[in-house]
C-alpha cells in the first residue's frame, strides 16, 4: 500500500535533529512572498515536483521534502559530474545506509540559484517508486534560508530568499527541522512538517514514552513501507488540527531510535492538512496554512 512514499528516501540523517517548536496558526494567514512564482507538480497528491538543474544538467524532476534535513541527487546525476566524494550516511526509517555527499558548484530549482551546494549521493530508486521519477531532493538545509508559500490551487510554490544578515538569524533561531505542536486528547504533541510524506505518521514507541494516556482507536488496516517497515491505519480521537477539533485517521509504526528526531512523536504530511495555501518560516519558528 505504501511502498511509494518518498520517505522511504528520507534524508533524516545522524546529524543533530535540533528542531524549534512553531505552531500551527489555521486562523491567520500572512505569507510575506511576492512575484508569480514558479509551478509544481503534485505525485502521488502529495509530492511537490519542481524543475531544477544541477550544473550544467537541465530539465531535472527535483522533489521539495520539509522533512529532510538534507539535500540529495540520484547517483546518475552525480556520476555527470567530476567531484571530490566523501563517505556519508543516511537514516531511512529504520536502518542506517551508507553513502557519499560532494559540493556541487550550482544547484537551481525553479526560479531559485544557489552556489557551492552540499548533496547527498544515493540511487534514489532502490528505496522507493517515486525514487525512479525524481533526480533531486532539496530538504530543510537549504528549504529553512528562505520562506516559502505552497499554493495548491495554483500549483505554484513562492519563495523569497534571504540577505546575510536574515540567514545568519536563521541559522540561529533554527538550526535543524520545522516542527509543529498539535494538541491531542489535551496533551500537547510534537510533529515533524514534512511534505515528503502523505499522512499523519505516529511513532508508537514515543507516544506510549511522551503521553502513554493518549489513545488511538478503530484498526482500519495494516500497510507496509517498503521491504521491512509495517504498521497500522488507526483513527486518532480529539485531533486539533487548526480551529478544528475531530478524529482523525492516522498511520502507526514502531518508530527510529532514541537519537534520532528526539521529542517527536511522528510525521504531519503537508497534504494531510488539505489545505489552499501553506506558508513556512523557518526563521520565525511558524507554519500557518487555509
Amino acid at each position: 500500500m505504501k511502498s511509494r512514499i518518498l520517505k522511504c528516501i528520507t534524508a533524516i540523517t545522524l546529524f543533530p535533529a535540533l528542531a524549534i517548536t512553531v505552531y500551527a496558526q489555521a486562523q491567520q494567514f500572512d505569507s510575506t512572498e511576492t512575484g508569480e512564482g514558479f509551478p509544481f507538480k503534485l505525485r502521488g497528491g502529495f509530492l511537490i515536483v519542481v524543475e531544477g538543474r544541477i550544473g550544467t544538467v537541465r530539465n531535472l524532476k527535483v522533489a521539495i521534502d520539509t522533512g529532510g534535513t538534507r539535500n540529495i541527487v540520484d547517483r546518475k546525476i552525480a556520476d555527470k559530474f567530476l567531484l571530490i566524494r566523501h563517505p556519508s550516511e543516511i537514516y531511512a526509517f529504520d536502518r542506517v545506509v551508507g553513502t557519499e555527499s560532494a559540493t556541487f558548484p550550482e544547484v537551481q530549482f525553479g526560479a531559485i540559484q544557489v552556489a557551492n551546494v552540499s548533496m547527498l549521493i544515493a540511487n534514489l530508486g532502490d528505496f522507493s517508486t517515486f525514487g525512479n521519477d525524481v533526480d533531486a531532493i532539496i530538504g530543510s538545509d537549504f528549504l529553512r534560508l528562505g520562506t516559502f508559500t505552497i499554493d495548491y490551487d495554483a500549483k505554484k510554490m513562492l519563495f523569497r530568499s534571504m540577505d546575510s544578515l536574515e540567514v545568519a538569524d536563521a541559522r540561529k533561531s533554527n538550526p535543524g527541522l520545522l516542527t509543529v505542536e498539535l494538541r491531542v486528547q489535551g496533551q500537547q504533541l510534537r510533529f515533524l512538517v514534512d511534505s515528503g510524506f502523505p499522512d499523519i505518521l505516529l511513532f508508537e514507541d514515543r507516544l506510549r514514552k511522551y503521553a502513554p494516556q493518549v489513545r488511538v482507536e478503530h484498526e482500519i488496516n495494516r500497510f507496509r513501507i517498503g521491504s521491512r517497515l509495517q504498521g497500522k491505519k488507526v483513527i486518532l480521537p480529539k485531533t486539533w488540527l487548526g480551529s478544528r477539533e475531530k478524529d482523525v485517521a492516522v498511520l502507526t509504526v514502531g518508530g527510529p531510535p532514541d537519537s534520532v528526531l528526539p521529542g517527536i512523536v511522528g510525521l504531519l504530511g503537508t497534504a494531510s492538512l488539505k489545505a489552499h495555501r501553506i506558508a513556512f518560516n523557518y526563521a520565525s519558528n511558524r507554519l500557518a496554512w487555509h
